[in-house]
């Protein structure tokens, strides 16, 4: 007897939820053989000293932030120019195919 195509689906599914299971269950008991030269030195955890910026550093984040879009619309503009042109130019020797097609053939 051939299997019905909805059993199929149902065991094809099934088999996927157990994979996706499996590969997000936690298994600590499985050992990662490191190389001594990757691992961190416990004399290292020392957190990494930051200065502090004057004030509350809201006018250094918003001219940064004005400069980003600034220069966002600025490249948005020179990519729209250059597609534009792209354009006009396929545009232009479109109608010259056709009216060297029309007037020659």
């Amino acid at each position: 007897m051939v299997e019905k195509r909805s059993d199929y689906r149902k065991r094809q599914k099934k088999s996927l939820l157990n994979k996706l299971k499996s590969s997000f269950a936690d298994k600590d008991s499985e050992e990662v053989n490191v190389n001594p030269d990757f691992q961190r030195d416990d004399s290292d955890n020392e957190p990494l000293r930051r200065r502090p910026l004057e004030g509350d550093g809201q006018d250094f984040y918003q001219h940064d932030q004005l400069s980003d879009k600034a220069t966002i619309r600025q490249e948005k503009s020179l990519r729209l120019k250059k597609r534009l042109n792209r354009a006009i130019l396929i545009v232009i020797v479109l109608i010259i195919l056709v009216l060297l097609a029309l007037f020659h053939l």
